[in-house]
Order: structure tokens, then C-alpha cells, then sequence
């Protein structure tokens, strides 16, 4: 295996790595929502978003910053809590 080799194996595996993210991150915000018993529309008006932002969040299709998550989670009535494993 090459230097080229490996690099893209590090990128791909970067890649899979901010997947999971996304997607823990979005199967988080909306367990947050229905546990607070919000609505995307709901949550997006205390959040100062539209809905269409929280709707693409919570699919995992939209690159959240930490800012932006604390900012909805924080005017909704929560806390973001970090763990990390290994």
C-alpha cells in the first residue's frame, strides 16, 4: 500500500466517522424534541429557525455547528452533554 492508499482510507474513514455524527446528532435532537413535547414548528420558533432547518437537521442531511445545536437546545430549555468513548 501506497502513501495515496492510506490517505484515502483516512479520509473515507473521517467521512464515516462524521456520518455517525450526523446522524447521532440528529437521532439525539429529535428524541430532545418529543421529549419536550415540541413540534419542528415549536421548536424552530423558540429556536429563532424555521422549521425547514430543524426538519433537515433531524434527517441527518444537514451540517450542524455546535453553536447552532447549543443555540436550539439552550432556547428550548436544555443542555448539550459531550461524551466521548475510548
Amino acid at each position: 500500500m501506497n502513501g495515496k492508499d492510506g490517505g484515502a482510507m483516512m479520509d473515507k474513514e473521517v467521512r464515516t466517522s462524521e456520518e455517525e455524527i450526523k446522524v447521532q446528532v440528529a437521532k439525539e435532537l429529535v428524541q430532545f424534541r418529543i421529549r419536550n413535547g415540541f413540534t419542528q414548528t415549536q421548536l424552530a420558533e423558540r429556536a429563532g429557525k424555521r422549521q425547514s432547518q430543524i426538519a433537515r437537521m433531524e434527517s441527518g442531511r444537514a451540517n450542524v455547528s455546535f453553536k447552532t445545536l447549543d443555540e436550539i437546545v439552550s432556547r428550548a430549555g436544555g443542555k448539550i452533554a459531550i461524551k466521548i468513548e475510548g
